[in-house]
């Protein structure tokens, strides 16, 4: 992987902490997740000025589709915590989703891995999975509650993150990849609302915006850029199964930021879990 690649998808890490903390903080995640979008949406709308261009209707097919995949994120991972403690949940959405991108990315683009980087996906999804974990004895926990709806949810979300990172990778070798991100993103706005406002109400939005103040503004800027440097990355020729499981160090410097700044316990699975991520991101940098 070439230096300035790199340089993207922790460009796009480091960024994107700012949403980790800030959804951390969030009183309504459903809320706080629709504003985080609109106002993506409201401060990259200059992107329509300068880099609009035609558009064929495949691509606002893949565009279609894509949003709709993050939309069916960003529902059932709320639902899946509604059901599921953040211990299951989380090792189920984040650590399969890795696993599902390498299946769909060689099956149906071409991006095969090396030995070294498929190594280095595996750990990154190991670690992902030990993150939340309250103890290494626990590590069945999350599978064996595969027979309730929460783990089923979340395991769906990780589906749906993998499902739309590779039709990205197809919907940016078409049109820009800022302007693909952007109009993918209101197209999961127009689907995020009928659900939001089901959820929550236009009183839980307007409470919601109250409690998070600018922290949806930042948060919505921070994702959609985080977002955008990855596709970047990808359309310079990282497979798409790389760049997937490498932007996941987000996460790790969530995790850093969340001890820094909110005052978080760091307890050992995070260590071993943050751990087994950045290995996983130098082994597929160095030898992917």
């Amino acid at each position: 992987m070439t230096p300035a690649n790199l340089a993207l998808i922790l460009g796009s890490a480091v960024v994107h902490v700012a949403a980790h903390v800030a959804l951390k903080t969030a009183r309504d995640r459903t809320a706080f997740v629709w504003w985080m979008l609109l106002w993506g949406g409201v401060l990259f709308a200059p992107v329509l000025l300068v880099l609009a261009e035609p558009i064929a209707p495949f691509t606002w097919g893949l565009m279609a589709v894509s949003a709709a995949c993050e939309a069916l994120y960003f529902v059932s991972i709320a639902r899946a915590y509604q059901h599921a403690d953040l211990s299951v949940v989380y090792p189920l959405a984040r650590g399969a989703a890795p696993l599902f991108l390498v299946i769909w990315s060689t099956l149906f683009i071409g991006d095969r891995p090396t030995a070294a980087g498929l190594l280095g996906i595996l750990l990154i999804a190991l670690g992902l999975y030990l993150l939340n974990l309250p103890r290494l004895s626990a590590w069945r926990a999350p599978l064996q509650a595969l027979r309730q709806a929460g783990p089923r949810l979340a395991l769906f979300a990780g589906l749906c993150i993998s499902l739309y990172t590779v039709i990205d990778r197809v919907g940016i070798t078409r049109l820009n990849p800022l302007l693909y991100t952007y109009l993918a993103l209101w197209l999961t706005v127009l689907l995020m609302t009928p659900y939001t406002l089901r959820a929550v109400g236009w009183a839980g939005l307007r409470a919601e915006l109250r409690s998070s103040r600018f922290n949806s503004l930042v948060a919505g800027f921070t994702t959609l850029a985080a977002y955008a440097l990855v596709l970047f990355a990808i359309r310079a020729g990282v497979p798409v199964s790389y760049a997937g499981a490498m932007r996941e160090i987000s996460v790790v410097f969530g995790i850093v930021a969340g001890y820094w700044l909110l005052k978080e316990q760091g307890g050992p699975m995070r260590l071993v879990g943050g751990a087994a991520v950045a290995g996983g991101v130098a082994l597929i940098a160095l030898l992917g």
